[in-house]
């Protein structure tokens, strides 16, 4: 028995050691709600954002924070987003109301994190037309300060919309999203091929049928069967991308700089690059 514990001690050492890297990896924590270890935010942008989004979460209990990072150690941005968020504790344990706008130059990627907290006003699909609209065309034309500004009042606004607006928002954004998805499944020349194939695959078949059973028609084809077939397969198509998909990152944070003693998790989120 005391040997099996100690097995198990050395197990938890074991992965404490390999999750000691991905802790070092996260920052400390700022004073403020902007962090710019990358150095590339220019300094008149930095004190500007410090001084809005304090006086933000000074006004509203939400934690909106800004950073910049130099590496991110060989992880996605994703999971390093969310070990960030949780570490940091963004928002407040209680109420959740966080929203992360991190920005990796060196990978050129960034990602919007939102809290638990703030689902009602940030789908995945809101927050990733946010980077891809209003972020990523400023950074790639080499405007770093114009772009975070840009996304930040993009952020702030949509949370200072009424629940009501912010949701059907939301909701806009998601249903464009799932459209788009839609639209280049159905249309991908993969899709296209195999429909062609079916198609022509049917004519053949019932064509050969035809002259087995002595049908006259010059083609040995019969229209309505290959309609038939044609109909089939587009309304297989069709359907294959129904259900719904999920949040994620619709978050409604709620709560000050997060104290630490738990701190907030990331309700989902989305990313993108330039």
């Amino acid at each position: 028995m005391l040997r099996q514990f100690r097995l198990f001690i050395l197990g938890l050492l074991a992965l404490f050691a390999l999750a000691a890297p991905v802790m070092a990896a996260i920052p400390a924590r700022p004073d403020g709600p902007v962090l710019d270890e990358a150095g590339i935010i220019p300094t008149e942008t930095l004190a500007q954002l410090q001084t809005r989004l304090k006086a933000y979460n000074r006004d509203t209990g939400r934690a909106v924070m800004v950073v910049t990072v130099t590496s991110l150690d060989d992880e996605d941005i994703a999971s390093y987003a969310n070990g960030l968020f949780h570490k940091w504790g963004i928002g407040g344990k209680d109420s959740d109301q966080g929203l992360l706008l991190l920005i990796a130059p060196s990978q050129r990627k960034i990602r919007i994190e939102v809290g638990y907290g703030l689902e009602e006003y940030f789908t995945d699909a809101l927050s990733g037309r946010i980077i891809r609209e209003t972020i990523a065309p400023q950074f790639r034309s080499g405007d770093i300060g114009g772009g975070i500004n840009a996304g930040v009042s993009a952020i702030i606004s949509q949370l200072d919309r009424d629940p009501a607006s912010a949701k059907a928002l939301a909701e806009a954004a998601e249903a464009e999203s799932k459209n788009k998805k839609h639209k280049r499944k159905n249309d991908s020349p993969f899709a296209a091929v195999i429909w062609i194939i079916l198609i022509l695959g049917a004519i053949m078949i019932f064509g050969r049928r035809n002259r087995e059973f002595g049908n006259t028609r010059r083609s040995g084809i019969d229209p309505g069967i290959a309609l038939w077939v044609a109909s089939e397969v587009l309304r297989g198509m069709s359907s294959r991308d129904g259900g719904s998909g999920s949040w994620g990152n619709s978050d409604d944070d709620g709560g000050g700089w997060g104290g630490f003693g738990g701190g907030g998790f990331g309700g989902g989120g989305a990313s993108g690059d330039w």
